[in-house]
């Protein structure tokens, strides 16, 4: 693996980079294969070759010149070792010049330059046209159609073309100095013999030439090939990952050993992690709930589960489906979820609706049905009373007779309050006031005598617009509520007011015996109660005034721990204390 793949590899561990944005930003060496055409693996394994190729030169050079008993300190000799010397230390240079990024392609044409100078020299020291080293030529042509395509070819073969015949006239003519000791010496040839391997080589040249042509041809249409392969798979990653990345709904992949692939940001969000953190673990640590839902047989499985993550409960739809590679076989899990929690409360908020419309309906039309009997049989007790002397029993029956048309008449009117609301007056008022007189009235309530109510505000003074003596009446139901409770449990009762960004919160709590988890979903419907004597309409009107009122009201319980109803009302913090504030709140 190429140091740009382990960096790769490692930004993609960590989470730094997304596949596509490293694949786009990779240098080509880091993306082909053992067939690529880059120009710096091109240079590359042309360096390569020519190192391996000199290796063998000297290694025969040595041999030959052992074999035969020849000074290796003769000149002839020096010259051919100083010409791989040369080579060697030239090929370092290249390799140093590569790695601090200078224009590889002036790199290229500089080599391929040195080669051809290289090869004039070395078959020079060697003979001329007939030395055993011209076959460097023709390397040099195919190397130059590697590294630079047709171009490459067409240059570096008529270079070597000319540099031969130079080379060759110019050692026959003895235009050019020779070392001492050479044993092949360029003017001895006859003039036939020069001819034709001038002839030979020349035709070698252009052969090989001809054939690197096609070749370059080849690989420059591979290169191109693989070009725009590679940026259509950057594009379709990239693609891919837009795509995955811009889901509204969580998605995670999982190995077939329950360890997470991949996550993206909208799971994250849902879950509350980062990604750094969850690749690589297993899932039950970030979604306990799906182990049942995994365990089913079926292709595609949907269900719900329940999280707790910080700062709140969720319920999340989850659908789970196979997860295939290309050759059909089974990779893993694609987990696909959406955070139903609102959903669900608006569900449940919805239905709350309609049974409280059809029950007010109800209850309106019966109500106004019931009213007017009772107003007659509360008259004709009153004239029986008058009629005639009464014995004590005869009294004690019409005073239960009495007392249970009133208690009639009060559920009627909470009926007709509960069913036909009488709209908010909104006031300047302040809460603190509403608040502390309706805990005063509450605390001189004899019926909850042994109950201790303590009020803890934020501040002294807290001004907002609202209806003063519809938050009155919430309060003290609220109160009533809480003090039932806590007569069962340690008779204390706490109260308070504080503000928390652009809202006002208050919260009742008491210390009883806490709601059942199945009645927590029917505290708000009329008519349920837990109370001998109680009616079930309290809570559900409050919760429809402080609707009205644009808040909302939220529970918390616990079993043996107590209850604490929180209300929460819109506060914009802009209101002044001005002359009249306190009109609202008296």
């Amino acid at each position: 693996m190429t140091t740009e793949a382990a960096e790769l590899s490692q930004e993609q561990q960590h989470g730094t980079a997304s596949p596509a944005e490293s694949l786009s930003n990779l240098p080509a060496t880091a993306f082909e294969s053992d067939g690529d055409t880059s120009l710096r693996r091109r240079i590359t394994y042309m360096m390569l070759f020519r190192v391996v190729l000199i290796s063998l030169v000297l290694g025969a050079t040595s041999l030959l010149y052992w074999l035969s008993d020849e000074d290796l300190t003769a000149p002839n000799a020096t010259v051919i070792f100083a010409i791989i010397v040369a080579t060697y230390l030239l090929t370092i240079v290249y390799a140093v010049a590569l790695t601090r990024g200078l224009n590889q392609q002036r790199l290229a044409y500089f080599q391929l330059a040195a080669d051809l100078v290289i090869a004039s020299l070395l078959i020079h020291v060697t003979g001329g046209a007939q030395s055993a080293y011209t076959f460097f030529f023709p390397l040099a042509v195919i190397g130059g159609g590697i590294v630079l395509y047709r171009e490459g070819v067409l240059l570096v073969a008529l270079t070597s073309a000319l540099l031969f015949v130079a080379v060759s006239v110019a050692g026959f003519y003895q235009l050019l100095p020779i070392p001492d000791g050479q044993r092949l010496l360029p003017h001895e040839l006859e003039a036939i013999q020069m001819i034709r391997m001038l002839g030979l080589n020349l035709a070698g040249i252009a052969g090989v030439g001809v054939l690197a042509v096609n070749l370059a041809g080849q690989l420059e249409r591979a290169s191109a090939s693989l070009q725009t392969e590679r940026s259509a798979t950057a594009n379709l990653m990239s693609l891919h990952e837009d795509i995955v990345r811009s889901l509204p709904s969580g998605l995670i992949t999982v190995d077939n050993d329950d360890h997470v692939l991949t996550i993206n940001e909208a799971a994250c969000a849902i879950l509350n992690t980062q990604s750094s953190k969850v690749i690589g673990s297993d899932y039950q640590g970030i979604m306990p709930g799906l182990a049942a839902l995994l365990s089913q047989t079926a292709i595609v499985t949907r269900g719900e589960i329940s999280l707790d993550t910080e700062p709140q409960h969720k319920i999340l739809g989850v659908s789970i489906s196979p997860l295939f590679g290309a050759d059909r076989e089974r990779l893993g899990q694609v987990i696909n979820f959406q955070d139903l929690t609102e959903v669900r409360e608006m569900e449940k908020n919805v239905k709350q609706a309609e049974r409280l419309a059809a029950v007010g309906s109800l209850a309106a039309g019966v109500a106004h049905e019931i009213r007017n009997p009772l107003a007659s049989m509360s008259g004709a007790v009153e004239l029986l009373r008058e009629g005639k002397p009464e014995d004590d029993e005869s009294a004690k029956l019409m005073g239960i007779v009495t007392r249970e048309i009133d208690r009639l008449n009060s559920l009627i009117r909470d009926f007709l309050d509960y069913t036909n609301p009488s709209p908010p007056k909104k006031l300047i008022m302040d809460l603190c006031d509403v608040l502390n007189d309706t805990v005063t009235m509450f605390k001189q309530d004899r019926a909850f005598e042994g109950v201790t109510v303590e009020s803890r505000f934020e501040t002294s003074e807290l001004v907002l617009e609202s209806d003063p003596e519809k938050l009155r009446q919430v309060l003290w139901n609220l109160l009533r509520n809480a003090a039932q409770a806590a007569i069962e449990g340690g008779k204390h009762v706490d109260v308070s007011l504080e503000t928390q960004g652009d809202s006002v919160v208050i919260a009742v709590r008491d210390d009883g015996p806490g709601i059942t988890e199945g009645d927590m979903a029917k505290i708000f419907d009329p008519f349920f109660t837990t109370k001998s004597k109680g009616s079930g309409l309290g809570l559900a009107t409050a919760h429809g005034i402080i609707r009205d009122l644009g808040g909302r009201i939220e529970v918390e319980s616990r079993i043996g721990r107590g209850s604490t109803f929180v209300v929460v009302l819109p506060y914009s913090g802009a209101h002044e204390h001005v002359s009249g504030v306190r009109q609202g709140s008296v």
